[in-house]
């Protein structure tokens, strides 16, 4: 079945006129096809073309293409427009829960259900023989009420699913005004069905029930009779009362959240008697005290239910998340335990859809104590009941919907002279529309210039009131800029290999210091996503990442409907980002021998900016500190707002540094061409200094062949200098040390 396709009859707005691209078979009456691939383009003689999008084009698409294939390139304006619309968008939306489907239940069905689940309880009769018909009685009567309860719970899903479609339908429309028009008729089918649905939630569900369950939740922890004989099969005092506190919690979690009245739950007191033989001597008796224990608790509900309160005026508005992401049908509403469906079902008085969905509810005292304290789906506020007139702080402030409608140029389907401010509606379309929209993109604003930033740091910003413009997503990054830097086709890397290679110790060997730097962080990347789909998206991401000036800035930003973190990229990605492995810092440390240590007391130079990622810097938290690959921190992979960021040579002078004593503290930022130069040649420096030293000791020793080493560092070109020192005391201070190796050697003897 096609679903959500796109028709003629749907006006385009700014987009009508837009150019796409489109295959078709010969002939004026062949239908056109946004892939080539498409299964229903059987000619092999497909030809491409661009066209301009019109009604005719609708007309004459493929309805394979018109509901399920993307029109546009990815994370365009045309394509986040046609995707809201076709499939599971808002075609789809304004087309369902219009009408009672063939499995909705009957007014006269849910009439019966109501007086069913509603009936007072049975009289319990006296004599042997009534008891036994009774017996038999209540096992039908069970039945029906099992199929009573399934009948309510269908119709709340409908009308759950109801309200949700019908928010996710005014959210759409909010972005394409001109669409509202053509819409009208459709959203008064689907307001008329939601609110014959809520008429049949209505019966199924009594205020009685919902203000007992109010009472009970407002309930202080009870006196309970531990120390009664009938209860001493459950042990001590101590332990009876721990047993049946546990049972008031258990009674007391049940009834707030259910529609049933309470004295549906009497079958708790059976968790009294888990493990307990059913031949128990005492055990009838204790159920029976229980239960005269808990008739207790629904006496003072009933009572508080019974009473007279007066009402207050309740709103709610319903936020984004109300709604659902991309390839999941469950929304915030979906969530709802079912005292609070209840509630909206028969308390609600008015739903006001525009600018924002708003919900207005007319409850009890106790009811909305409980709504205004406790934690909930939804957030609700108190409102005059006198006037209807909205709270100035509930409804009336601005949404973050009614802002410029949504057209061409807001993404990158423009020149960027032309792009247009982007806004958290623009956003949050693209997140729905697009299914890797999670990602990084470089943003321009006035403010700050050129940044690259997450979606969800994007969107936290622009509802703070940011004012800026998309340039590029990761995905937008030139194909040209990466074909070297993937394995070639049909040469996968090595599984045999090694991904973490074997660390190097020798200064004098190539390969030391190379895992350290970015071509390394490139390698390892590509090894962790060998195989998999986001390789491509992973080094874009990277070459993103490295632009920025802080890495804690990408952080995880809020979580999706169903619970999942919200990432821009890959966790391999931070492999790529920071290098686990510690530096070998003894060449810069001062030329005191301490134990066995002595350093050479070489300048930091270019390494001493180098940014260093610890959980704790200064030694201000209980603990040590770890690097952000260490396995006891948090699970979370890279760094996050809570770290600390340092650089080398403040983390070299600070004395409360504890590093942990399996990742030494912590990852730095890894290192360009010119620093891991720079670091190989100051150890190899060192380890000639160590070799100096031997040499002069060694009375009648020959330092020749040192000697000639030694001039590789003197002789340094004007680039390398400049690179390896940001100031010319530290390039002073590097000769300086080498005359001095150079002046320790001993003089040459006589040939």
């Amino acid at each position: 079945m096609i679903y959500g396709l796109l028709t003629p009859d749907v006006p385009l707005g700014p987009f009508e006129g837009s150019p796409i691209t489109v295959w078709s078979a010969q002939g004026k009456q062949a239908k056109l096809h946004t892939s080539s691939s498409c299964s229903y383009l059987r000619s092999a003689r497909a030809t491409e073309r661009e066209v301009y999008l019109d009604a005719s084009v609708v007309a004459q698409m493929c309805p394979q293409c018109g509901a399920y294939s993307s029109w546009a390139r990815p994370g365009t304006g045309l394509a986040v427009f046609l995707d809201t619309l076709t499939g599971l968008g808002l075609l789809y939306e304004l087309d369902s829960f219009r009408d009672a489907d063939e499995d909705a239940c009957g007014d006269e069905e849910v009439r019966q259900a109501a007086s069913l689940l509603h009936r007072p309880a049975p009289a319990v009769p006296t004599d042997t023989a009534a008891q036994d018909e009774a017996e038999d009685d209540e096992d039908a009567a069970w039945e029906e009420l099992q199929e009573s309860r399934r009948v309510r719970e269908a119709v709340f899903r409908e009308w759950r699913g109801a309200l949700a479609s019908m928010h996710r339908a005014h959210q759409q429309l909010e972005l394409f005004p001109w669409l509202r028009s053509w819409a009208e008729a459709a959203l008064q089918m689907k307001a008329d069905r939601l609110r014959a649905v809520q008429v049949q939630a209505r019966l199924l569900v009594t205020e009685d029930t919902l203000l007992a369950a109010a009472a009970a939740a407002a309930m202080q922890e009870p006196d309970v009779p531990a120390d009664d004989a009938a209860f001493a099969l459950l042990g001590c005092p101590a332990e009876a009362r721990k047993k049946l506190l546990s049972l008031w919690r258990r009674w007391q979690r049940t009834v707030e959240d259910s529609w049933d009245p309470p004295r549906e739950q009497a079958y708790l007191v059976h968790h009294l008697a888990d493990g307990m033989s059913s031949r128990r001597k005492g055990r009838d008796q204790m159920l029976e005290r229980a239960r005269a224990v808990m008739a207790g608790w629904e006496s003072r509900v009933r009572l508080a239910s019974a009473r007279t309160y007066d009402e207050q005026v309740l709103v709610a508005c319903l936020p984004h998340n109300a709604a659902t992401e991309r390839d999941s049908r469950r929304s915030l509403l979906d969530r709802l335990d079912e005292w609070e469906l209840g509630v909206l079902a028969v308390y609600t008085v008015d739903t006001d859809w525009q600018p924002q969905s708003v919900i207005t509810m007319r409850v009890p005292e106790p009811v909305a104590a409980r709504l205004l304290t406790q934690q909930h789906g939804l957030s609700y506020t108190e409102r005059e009941a006198a006037g209807m007139e909205p709270a100035p702080d509930a409804v009336s402030a601005p949404s973050p919907l009614a802002e410029p409608s949504f057209g061409p140029g807001v993404f990158d389907d423009t020149p960027v002279r032309s792009r247009r401010p982007v806004t958290l509606a623009h956003l949050r379309a693209l997140r729905a529309a697009m299914r890797d929209a999670e990602q990084l993109y470089v943003v321009f604003s006035a403010d700050a210039g050129l940044e690259v930033v997450a979606l969800s740091v994007l969107e936290q910003r622009c509802a703070a009131g940011w004012r800026g413009v998309i340039i590029a997503g990761a995905s937008d990054l030139p194909d040209a800029l990466f074909d070297s830097q993937r394995t070639p086709a049909g040469q996968d890397a090595p599984e045999d290999g090694e991904i973490w290679p074997e660390r190097v110790y020798d200064p004098h060997h190539a390969a030391f210091g190379a895992g350290l730097g970015v071509a390394e962080g490139e390698r390892v990347l590509l090894r962790l996503c060998a195989g998999r789909r986001d390789v491509d998206h992973a080094l874009r991401s990277l070459a993103l990442a490295r632009g920025m000036a802080d890495l804690r800035q990408l952080e995880t930003a809020g979580y999706d409907d169903r619970g999942f973190a919200r990432r821009p990229f890959a966790s391999a990605v931070w492999h790529g980002l920071l290098a686990m492995e510690q530096l070998d810092l003894q060449p810069f440390e001062p030329a005191i021998e301490t134990g066995w240590r002595r350093g050479s007391g070489l300048p930091l130079g270019v390494l001493a900016q180098v940014q260093v990622y610890t959980s704790d810097a200064a030694g201000r938290y209980q603990g040590r500190a770890h690097s952000p690959g260490c396995a006891h921190r948090r699970p979370e992979h890279g760094v996050g707002r809570d770290d600390d960021l340092v650089t080398l040579e403040e983390l070299i002078g600070s004395k409360d540094f504890d590093p942990c004593s399996k990742c030494g503290g912590y990852a730095i930022r890894r290192l360009t061409q010119d620093q891991v130069a720079y670091y190989r040649a100051a150890h190899r420096l060192h380890h000639l200094a160590r070799q100096v030293h031997a040499v002069a000791r060694d009375v009648g020793g020959d330092g020749s062949d040192l000697a000639a080493e030694l001039e590789e560092f003197i002789r340094l070109d004007r680039n390398q200098t400049e690179a390896w020192f940001p100031s010319r005391e530290q390039a002073c201070q590097w000769r300086e040390i080498v005359d001095r190796l150079r002046r320790t050697l001993p003089a040459p003897g006589p040939a």
